[in-house]
């Protein structure tokens, strides 16, 4: 990977860690685009319909004119290079993805030679995952130790133990019972282990007014949830301990998630056992300011004091002593 290198040649006056993040970065960078390029393109290990319901995960990536690459690229990496930061610092990494998806991160982490179990819901989805596998061998080229497994993360995983890092992406918030989930997740995680969680963050304008509208439609689409919804409840996480389900007039559940601030996961990653490491953001400049040259804001802003906090994206991450 020639951009690691460059990174961190031109990099020289910028310390050690901050190199070693940059060479996550790029490590990062590069497997987004290759990721987006089988998206875009095709895995030949998919079928057709495969192929298109992978696609649907990814809609963004089908809209380049709307979200540029370089924007999208960059969020994904921000959000990742600590990951696989911590992946490079462990002895015998072993991540449990939960719910991974289609697997995409399983890739990213298990080429860095962490043993992965990527856990979801969905048979489909680890169904597509598994075929997707043979593709990023041959691009790694070496076999990557890959556990996928269907299961539910409201329900004690066996298969699960001696973790070195957790990794939760866009998943928490829609977990019915997130205390006893991490508490759980706490009990199978090595000395030393870390668990890292990255979602929307409820202290981002944008997003808290889009899922309150979101919340407010829902009430004329479903009975029970006009009569229990309580917005600040959830934003406050007061009497809530997850995510919960109601069935809607056109057939469909309403997802009441519960999405957190940095401050109300921190508060209750504490609780269960762990140790806050660190709180990061990101996702603050919109593509369409992007586009016009306001990229470099992005970077600024992120380091603010105070501003900070307001980004899109949250990332925590904290440690079991």
């Amino acid at each position: 990977m020639a951009n690691q290198s460059l990174a961190v040649k031109m990099s020289e006056s910028v310390s050690l860690e901050d190199q070693r993040f940059l060479q996550s970065y790029y490590c990062t960078y590069w497997f987004y685009e290759t990721l987006r390029n089988e998206v875009i393109g095709h895995n030949p290990y998919l079928s057709w319909t495969e192929q298109a319901a992978l696609q649907s995960h990814y809609p963004r990536m089908l809209k380049a004119a709307e979200y540029p690459s370089k924007l999208a690229a960059t969020i994904y990496s921000n959000r990742r290079a600590y990951a696989i930061q911590t992946i490079q610092r462990s002895q015998d990494p072993v991540v449990f993805d939960a719910g991974c998806g289609y697997g995409s991160e399983c890739f990213l982490f298990a080429s860095q030679g962490a043993k992965v179990i990527g856990i979801d819901l969905s048979d489909e989805q680890i169904e597509v995952a598994r075929k997707r596998q043979p593709y990023y061998e041959e691009i790694f080229g070496k076999p990557l130790d890959i556990q996928f497994i269907v299961g539910n993360l409201d329900e004690s995983i066996s298969d699960v133990n001696n973790i070195s890092l957790t990794w939760l992406a866009s998943v928490l918030a829609a977990v019915g019972d997130q205390n006893k989930f991490l508490e759980r997740t706490y009990e199978a995680t090595r000395g030393g282990g870390q668990i890292i969680v990255t979602d929307m963050n409820l202290f981002n304008p944008l997003f808290l007014i889009k899922e309150y509208y979101r919340r407010q439609q829902a009430k004329s689409e479903s009975i029970e949830f006009a009569l229990r919804s309580d917005f600040w409840a959830m934003v406050k996480r007061q009497g809530r301990i997850g995510a919960r389900y109601f069935p809607g007039n056109n057939g469909r559940p309403f997802d009441d998630v519960q999405f957190f601030s940095a401050k109300t996961l921190s508060r209750l990653l504490s609780n269960v056992g762990f140790t806050l490491k660190s709180v990061r953001f990101n996702g603050f400049v919109p593509p369409h300011l992007w586009q016009v040259g306001f990229g470099p804001l992005e970077d600024l802003l992120s380091r603010t004091p105070l501003l900070r906090w307001f980004g899109y994206f949250y990332l925590c991450s904290a440690m079991k002593q």
